[in-house]
């Protein structure tokens, strides 16, 4: 089974890429290396002795993720690309709003478009999501 993970490169996406590797996952990972480091995903081919396949893009360019969903065959997706800076989000709401809410809806319409039906989202504590 192969599974995108978007944010790959970030903390809690390196991590998780790492456990689906040795769970015997294919892993993608796609990122735009905004707030992330290329040095971790090395880390985690090391640690896991696999591969992980990276696509350095915007989630919101919709022919790059609809792309890489067909060739790498993609079952599945776990979303963590995002920004997360609540001081930053404060000073700079649309950016976080383009980044946040219209890179998911366009990886929503890829994934349509593909026939991946399966999304893992991540929330940290967002209005309506219970502590």
């Amino acid at each position: 089974m192969t599974i995108l993970l978007t944010g790959g490169a970030g903390y809690v996406g390196s991590h998780t890429a790492l456990m689906l590797l040795q769970g015997g996952f294919d892993v993608v990972v796609i990122d735009n290396f905004a707030n992330a480091s290329r040095q971790a995903l090395a880390r985690v081919e090391q640690l896991a002795g696999r591969r992980v396949a990276c696509v350095e893009a915007d989630l919101r360019d919709r022919a790059t993720v609809a792309d890489t969903l067909r060739d790498y065959a993609v079952d599945a997706v776990i979303h963590f690309g995002g920004l997360k800076a609540v001081g930053e989000s404060t000073v700079q709401p649309l950016a976080y709003y383009q980044t946040n809410i219209d890179a998911t809806i366009a990886l929503c319409s890829a994934m349509d478009q593909a026939g991946v039906k399966s999304l893992v989202f991540s929330c940290v504590n967002p209005p309506g999501c219970s502590r």
